[in-house]
């Protein structure tokens, strides 16, 4: 949970956000940039307090309406990690990236003799299936989506997907709100460039909506 605080035009954050797969952000990592006055002006706000709140009003307002997005992703943990495995899953298949050549990253009992070739091949039509039903949607609970982690686990079992996912650095969050809540960055933790910088907006429904990784 976070604490927003504003005095003398300044915002002092405290706490801790947590965003599932893609890290915990502690409070040396969390950003709201805009200054107070231009926050008072913004629709969110203005629909709950009007363009004139007190510093302590604003303060109060922003760390609930933060603290309830926080929530929320904890409520539909799933679909959001979910989201977030489809879509690193995607820049790795897109370049056939050799994930079997990393060290404490391959459960090498069950690769194939040619991976080159029989690792991503023979699952693409149902991973693009998959990637189909999740992109673009609502992570909130509202649609019926499959389970993307059971896939991935059962699909590609060569992949340690949970030393992957222990590796995961967090880097920053920003906090916007409005339609377009938030935005997180992080990286994996093997230096490899599987995830180097790897970004996305969540909008109010938990959607992805810009994805980008390197």
């Amino acid at each position: 949970m976070l604490d927003i605080q504003i005095h003398s035009g300044a915002v002092e954050i405290s706490g801790s956000f947590d965003m599932g797969y893609m890290g915990r952000y502690g409070a040396d990592q969390i950003r709201l940039y805009e200054d107070p006055d231009l926050l008072r002006c913004r629709e969110f706000v203005t629909r709950a307090l009007g363009p004139d709140c007190s510093d302590g009003d604003l303060s109060a307002f922003l760390t609930e309406y933060f603290n309830a997005f926080e929530e929320k992703i904890h409520q539909n943990r799933k679909q959001v990690n979910d989201c977030f495995l489809i879509h690193v899953f995607r820049d790795l298949e897109a370049c056939g990236y050799p994930y079997w050549e990393i060290d404490g990253l391959t459960r090498r009992e069950f690769l194939p003799e040619d991976p080159d070739e029989d690792v991503y091949s023979p699952h693409w039509d149902e991973m693009d299936a998959l990637d189909m039903a999740c992109s673009d949607t609502p992570n909130d609970g509202s649609l019926e989506k499959p389970d993307v982690e059971a896939v991935l686990r059962r699909n590609f079992p060569s992949m340690d997907w949970d030393a992957l996912l222990g590796s995961i650095v967090p880097e920053v969050l920003t906090l916007t709100g409005g339609r377009r809540v938030l935005s997180f960055q992080c990286s994996d933790g093997f230096g490899e460039a599987l995830l180097c910088g790897a970004y996305d907006e969540l909008d109010e429904t938990l959607a992805f909506c810009e994805w980008h990784n390197h």
